[in-house]
């Protein structure tokens, strides 16, 4: 567990641990996601032919817009995705591979990857095989003109997530790897994805990813070869389902048995391949592609797509990247995890009190980046003794665009989040997933600061350093009142938490949380400076009825009373 996520998760979002502050961040672009992945599901319907078909209607001419844009465009030859951001591509996608898609014991289409040319040639029984490269761009035999044609319908970020998501869900592989990959990519200004996942997945996915409570890790010999096998735990209906590799620790196998469990597909089971056996083999042999030369035309919808969606943009800049942003050890499980938690969250409206009330406000105000300039405001609503907190967002930029108050309800096990926006008031719940025992035992050094006045408030202060993050925080017994799940780990439900010094519980199990400063050693942008602004015995309500429930996980009944 990251220092930082432990001191400043719990400090800006006012939850007991950093795993439940990562979740809300998690949760959100899950709950994004999910709605983005509702929206988009029907686009194909089987996994294992998603690619071809995605090809043939993107160059084929069905329209009279392909017609138009053939007249202005000319054939092109040789491999000009390369050009771009040429040494991340490379350094990513290391090695040739074949890749024989297998469906129910027949072969479907067969993937050669040339890691010098960062491009794919597809087969499947068509006279002449399809191609991909590096940014996307997807080629089809146009039999009509004697001519190829490409189209770069993928080639957003949007496009970039989709059908890997799916793929994810039909394979039931762990996200979170290929989400991060999926955001360095983003980060490093490539077009994230470009071969759907089925190549990706080789570049992403190694042994220790998988070891962990969903998987049993299996040794085996095969023809004088030794192999590492990993056969799914805890996922009902994908009995015998595995994922293999060799002795270099790359991916040779992903092999799933599906049986028809009559589950139907929601928010949280995005899965939509048939009952069946769906077989990935990755053999890497020297493979040679040659991109030929073709016309660049406009799919069939595509405009659409890019009016919605937005189109990639290249070429981003973004410094240097620090791979310690990736790192996805410390969240193996995670979001199947959130899922089941979503999934299983039983609260309704009506469960709630009718209101909730608060007697105190503490005005805090969070700058972020290098020069500071970036300011936040988060007016912490509290009530002493009360099993629920709130936390209210102040953004000078948008605070005419509406409001939202966050209210967790320890009791419930609840996240609610009450926005306003013109002239609407909305109402969306969430779990708070129960924290995971930990055993981690945190490396850092802890210097006692002189004290200071805050608000008139006599402070002590305490800094916590590690190799990375220079924390400082400050902290009063004097107020009238106590911020209790504000980084105040007294009186905390079903923790346990890794091991904290006790001069930090000591000094943060009674009091209020007046400053705190956060540097980034390697990263300035990074810093954080969270200063109290007052506090006032102010009383506020929320009454729940003023609120509309918008559940964004049950299809068409979004809206309830």
């Amino acid at each position: 567990m990251k220092l930082k996520h432990l001191i400043l998760s719990i400090f800006c979002i006012g939850i007991v641990t950093s795993t439940n502050a990562q979740f809300l961040k998690k949760l959100k672009k899950t709950a994004e996601d999910a709605v983005e992945r509702t929206i988009l599901r029907k686009t194909d319907e089987k996994v294992s032919q998603k690619t071809g078909k995605t090809i043939d209607d993107a160059t084929s001419n069905k329209d009279n817009s392909n017609k138009d844009s053939k007249d202005e465009s000319q054939v092109t030859s040789g491999n000009s995705a390369l050009v771009r951001n040429t040494k991340a591509k490379t350094d990513f996608y290391k090695e040739d591979v074949i890749i024989k898609l297998h469906e129910n014991g027949t072969l479907n289409q067969t993937q050669f990857f040339d890691a010098d040319q960062v491009a794919v040639r597809l087969e499947q029984g068509q006279p002449k095989p399809g191609y991909i490269d590096s940014e996307a761009f997807m080629y089809g035999y146009n039999e009509k003109d004697g001519e190829y044609n490409k189209s770069s319908l993928i080639a957003s970020s949007t496009q970039g997530m989709m059908v890997p998501n799916m793929l994810l869900e039909g394979y039931k592989l762990p996200p979170e790897p290929f989400m991060a990959n999926f955001q360095k990519q983003t980060d490093q200004g490539l077009t994230a994805n470009p071969f759907n996942g089925i190549v990706e997945f080789a570049f992403v996915y190694e042994p220790e990813q998988f070891r962990y409570e969903d998987f049993k890790e299996v040794k085996q010999t095969l023809r004088g070869q030794k192999f590492t096998k990993f056969e799914y735990l805890n996922e009902p209906g994908y009995e015998g389902s595995y994922v293999m590799f060799d002795d270099k620790d790359r991916l040779v196998e992903i092999y799933v048995n599906k049986s028809d469990t009559g589950q139907e597909m929601d928010a949280f089971n995005m899965d939509m391949t048939p009952p069946g056996e769906s077989l990935l083999i990755y053999e890497y042999k020297p493979v040679d592609v040659k991109l030929p030369p073709a016309r660049e035309v406009k799919a069939q919808g595509q405009g659409m797509m890019e009016m919605v969606y937005g189109s990639f943009k290249k070429d981003k800049k973004t410094g240097d990247i620090d791979e310690d942003d990736y790192d996805t050890s410390d969240s193996k499980g995670q979001v199947k995890a959130i899922k089941k938690s979503m999934k299983n969250h039983k609260v309704k409206a009506s469960d709630l009190p009718s209101s909730y009330d608060f007697d105190w406000v503490y005005e805090t105000e969070m700058t972020m980046g290098e020069k500071q300039k970036d300011k936040l405001g988060m007016n912490f609503l509290i009530k002493e003794g009360a099993a629920y907190q709130g936390t209210q967002m102040v953004d000078e930029k948008t605070k005419e665009m509406g409001n939202m108050t966050m209210l967790f309800d320890m009791e419930l096990n609840t996240m609610l989040m009450f926005m306003s926006a013109q002239g609407t008031n909305y109402l969306q719940m969430y779990p708070i997933p129960e924290v995971k025992d930990s055993n981690e035992k945190m490396d850092f050094k802890i210097t006692e600061l002189p004290s200071k006045k805050v608000l008139d408030f006599n402070c002590k202060g305490l800094q916590l350093e590690d190799d990375r993050y220079i924390i400082k925080v400050y902290h009063t017994s004097e107020a009238k009142v106590k911020l209790s799940n504000f980084m105040n780990f007294n009186g905390a439900k079903n923790m346990d938490l890794p091991s904290i010094d006790p001069r930090i519980l000591k000094q943060f199990s009674n009091g209020l949380i007046m400053e705190m400063h956060m540097e980034d050693k390697k990263k300035s942008k990074n810093n954080v400076v969270i200063t109290g602004k007052s506090l006032k015995e102010k009383s506020t309500l929320i009454q729940v009825k003023d609120y509309q429930v918008m559940d964004l996980f049950s299809g068409a009944n979004s809206f309830k009373n």
